[in-house]
């Protein structure tokens, strides 16, 4: 009798044991899910966070704290009333690095709290001595706000700037396309501020792909024969999924991708891993995201479009860069380096391959642009998208 009930309550224990497990992996997968969303589909427009100090000012050059002051290249400082412009680090100590102050606006100070700024550049194309137009590009929602810069070409360049960006993020290369005679459009999409409400949360390029033909229907109709597609982060996803599903795809000569987010997945896997988030549980989390926001990962995947189109790429990636993981721009180009020329850019982070190293950079994409915008416009046959 003692044999039978010990072997109930075994059978309940091992029940309820089964059922906690399960309970714990949902709420898991569920609270993983929406980690996921705060990463990578939440659209966030943050202010700036002013936390590096400065921590001495003269003879035109600043000094800032180890560590954070310390990313390669050209840099922005940005702070509450002003915003200057720095160089390279020219010296390490003890006490912080010294940078040159190339550019300066405002009070710039020992004591004050900054911001890094990848961009580089504050405002507009003006601040960088460009004319420019404000123009109004028609998409699928409404009306999205557009920086025009004229050019003699009639190959445009349309840029496409990363998720919870700003347009600020192409003032690093307008002047470069300008002095190649280039005619350029800068766009906003869906959940940019000024842009129509595309409900709050990014499709990783697969609706906002729709946003960017609307640009490229705009710069046809003002005379571009074809385009040459920028795009940053998953600004390069949208640019990716304007390729592959759209009917205009034929028009794009070339695409210039900076730290794409061509693998969302990858990004979730190694955000898991570094927090010691079981892998089955990033699986359901990815899963049960889409079921929540429609996300779709892994698609379109990057090397069918390319082999389908044969489309020219030129890819800047920093193999500093946490936010796309390097790895896979890596795994792209090797497997196309017919279609892909890729720079790979040693201590850059996301998005800060022109920052780390300008003048490589400019004559890189200059090179390229030369090629695949040489002589008359020839529309590309076939498309993925029909």
């Amino acid at each position: 009798m003692v044999g039978v009930r010990a072997g109930r309550w075994l059978r309940r224990v091992l029940a309820i044991g089964i059922v906690l497990v399960v309970l714990l992996a949902a709420v898991a997968t569920w609270l993983y899910s929406g980690q996921i969303d705060g990463l990578l589909l939440r659209s966030l427009h943050a202010l700036p966070a002013y936390r590096v100090e400065v921590l001495a000012v003269g003879d035109g050059e600043v000094t800032l704290p180890r560590g954070t002051g310390e990313v390669p290249g050209t840099w922005g400082l940005e702070w509450e009333t002003g915003y200057a412009r720095v160089g390279p680090v020219v010296a390490t100590g003890a006490g912080g690095v010294v940078r040159p102050v190339l550019e300066a606006g405002g009070d710039l100070r020992p004591g004050l709290l900054v911001a890094l700024d990848v961009y580089a550049f504050e405002s507009d194309p003006a601040g960088r001595g460009l004319a420019f137009e404000n123009v109004i590009v028609s998409g699928p929602l409404g009306n999205y706000p557009a920086w025009h810069t004229p050019g003699t070409d009639d190959t445009w360049v349309i840029l496409v700037h990363d998720r919870n960006a700003y347009r600020r993020e192409a003032l690093r290369m307008l002047p470069t396309l300008a002095a190649a005679g280039f005619p350029t459009l800068t766009i906003t999409y869906r959940d940019d501020p000024g842009a129509p409400d595309g409900g709050g949360r990014f499709g990783l390029g697969n609706p906002e792909w729709k946003d960017l033909e609307a640009a490229v229907d705009y710069a046809v109709e003002e005379g571009a024969a074809d385009v040459v597609l920028v795009g940053w982060g998953m600004g390069g996803s949208v640019a990716v999924a304007f390729v592959h599903y759209s009917a205009r795809a034929r028009l794009v000569g070339g695409l210039i991708l900076d730290a794409p987010l061509l693998d969302p997945g990858a990004v979730v896997d190694r955000h898991a891993a570094e927090r010691n988030v079981p892998g089955f549980i990033a699986g359901w989390a990815k899963g049960l995201a889409t079921l929540r926001w429609g996300v779709e990962w892994g698609t379109p995947n990057p090397g069918a479009w390319a082999e389908d189109l044969g489309v020219p790429i030129l890819l800047f990636h920093g193999d500093a860069d946490t936010a796309a993981p390097v790895r896979v721009s890596d795994e792209f180009a090797a497997a196309h380096p017919d279609l892909v020329r890729y720079e790979r850019v040693s201590g850059a982070g996301h998005g800060a391959s022109w920052n780390a190293d300008p003048a490589r950079y400019e004559a890189a994409l200059v090179a390229f642009l030369e090629e695949v915008a040489a002589g008359p416009a020839v529309p590309r046959g076939g498309t993925a998208g029909g």
